[in-house]
């Protein structure tokens, strides 16, 4: 997302056929709004899947010194058979197990576009997987490095993950890969008044923060902010007219929840006033001022199925530690479920059958050289694609049936969790319930301090949950404490079968 000359507000984002990322056909679908984000365009595709060919992982710089109404520019991923995980060496457009970077740019406020591929710009010899993160850039305002446009990167070198800064000096025709980034990931940036580069990178469990001071050419070495705990999720950063800046992410260590947006009138070293956006399921965030001097932001939420705008003003924020205070019960245990996404029900038949016809799959890599927390959230086998068949929209069509709101019968519904012991007593004899296929592993005992987390709970949408409406999951924990004997507690998530959304 990114806010123009004129005012207008620019929203691209993927449209996405079964919620999983590339490789797959997913369409770029661009909206915009010139009324600080009261109306909204329509959805119209701003780049088409063809075959198994997509796009994803959309990202916008603006660069206000091009002519009167500035330019739009717009990287994201290009990719065939191979995602990041799978990419090939190299740069060649006719390799469909080479990912490719896309660059589209507008010098009429986003009226018409140009688009072409500039991987072998930013991708050298020893990369196997790019993509720009996903959000928004920015442009140098002051400084030595006036005018130069910034962009972060994730490189794979292996099983090696780096982030790193990319920099244009021609307002964003040619690029060139800057600062390399040991335990970068996906992350979001602002250019300071005074010219610094402000990095803030997705890890767990707290956001990874950095500086460059040089136009991007190197940067800090990236240290955990305290103030800023993550499950690993990207989020985003923007400097405002008035050179305090804004940053959003999910204040939460190990789920992807309680959005929040914070304020620092530091250049980013501390980040005392925070408004909370949305408390339960929720994920990706770019923030952006708007031109009536409000805040916007879009983020996901409900396990993906809704994109969300939504504005404040500063003076709405509050004390951070009053805003998100510790969530815990009487006897100080915490315990969270988040509603992590939907994965539609297939056609067992279908699949089968189209399978043994197309014989097109995924690159196989091996994914246990990567953390949990660097893969796919979305994915048939918790963020591995590795050696998957991949369908054109038309098998999906087949796979998984007709267009339609809701949820339908064989849709699995998947929650991820946390039970910590915040209290000075030694909890025993714990226990996890819930109607989910998949059982949480158990423990003899929970020490002050420490918690059990459970990432992939299923349920499996069936016939009579559609006949009443919505599916209403119970989680319950127990546990034995030293003082209270036996302790308890519960979660209650419903969601409509009708809409799919949680209420």
């Amino acid at each position: 997302m990114a806010v123009t000359n004129s005012g207008r507000i620019i929203a691209i984002y993927d449209a996405r056929v079964d919620l999983d990322d590339l490789p797959g056909p997913i369409d770029l679908v661009i909206r915009m709004s010139d009324d600080n984000g009261e109306r909204w365009t329509g959805q119209e595709v701003f780049l088409a899947s063809e075959g198994v060919s997509g796009y994803g992982d959309a990202s916008i710089i603006f660069d206000p010194n091009v002519g009167d109404k500035g330019r739009i520019i717009v990287f994201c991923q290009s990719s065939s058979l191979a995602s990041f995980f799978e990419s090939s060496l190299g740069c060649a457009q006719d390799d469909p197990t080479v990912v490719h970077i896309s660059l589209s740019i507008s010098d009429d406020d986003g009226e018409t576009w140009s688009h072409k591929i500039v991987t072998e710009q930013v991708k050298d010899e020893k990369t196997h997987g790019i993509f720009a993160s996903s959000g928004m850039g920015c442009c140098i305002p002051n400084g030595p490095y006036a005018g130069r446009l910034i962009h972060s990167f994730v490189l794979r070198r292996g099983s090696e993950l780096l982030g790193a800064l990319a920099f244009s000096d021609d307002h964003g025709n040619t690029w060139k890969l800057g600062a390399e980034i040991p335990s970068g990931n996906e992350s979001g940036i602002a250019c300071l008044n005074n010219g610094t580069i402000l990095f803030h990178s997705r890890s767990t469990p707290l956001r990874l923060s950095g500086k460059s001071v040089d136009g991007g050419q190197t940067i800090s070495e990236l240290l955990p902010h305290h103030e800023l705990p993550d499950p690993s999720d990207n989020g985003s950063l923007a400097t405002l007219k008035s050179g305090e800046v804004i940053c959003t992410h999910n204040h939460d260590s190990d789920l992807r929840r309680r959005t929040v947006a914070k304020l620092s009138r530091d250049g980013g070293v501390t980040w005392p006033r925070a408004i909370l956006l949305e408390s339960e399921s929720s994920a990706y965030s770019t923030a952006c001022e708007l031109a009536d001097g409000r805040i916007g932001v879009l983020f996901e939420r409900h396990g993906y199925t809704e994109m969300v705008f939504c504005r404040f003003s500063l003076d709405e924020l509050k004390e951070t530690k009053e805003v998100l205070p510790l969530e815990v019960d009487e006897n100080e245990i915490e315990f969270q479920v988040a509603f992590r996404y939907v994965r539609p029900g297939r056609d067992k038949q279908v699949l089968e059958r189209l399978i043994s016809l197309v014989k097109r799959n995924i690159p196989t890599v091996d994914m246990s050289v990567f953390k949990f927390s660097e893969r796919k959230e979305i994915g048939p086998n918790s963020g591995s694609a590795s050696g998957d068949p991949v369908f054109t929209k038309e098998e999906f069509d087949e796979i998984l049936g007709p267009v339609s709101p809701g949820l339908k019968v064989g849709d699995e519904l998947r929650f991820s969790g946390r039970l910590q012991n915040h209290s000075p007593h030694l909890l025993t004899e714990i226990k996890i319930e819930s109607l989910c296929e998949e059982k949480v592993s158990s423990t003899s005992k929970l020490s002050p301090g420490d918690k059990i987390t459970f990432m992939d709970l299923r349920y499996r949408i069936r016939r009579e949950d559609l006949e009443i409406g919505k599916v209403s999951l119970v989680f319950k924990w127990s546990a034995t404490h030293p003082n209270l004997g036996s302790t308890s507690g519960q979660i209650r998530h419903q969601i409509s079968t009708k809409s799919g959304l949680s209420i």
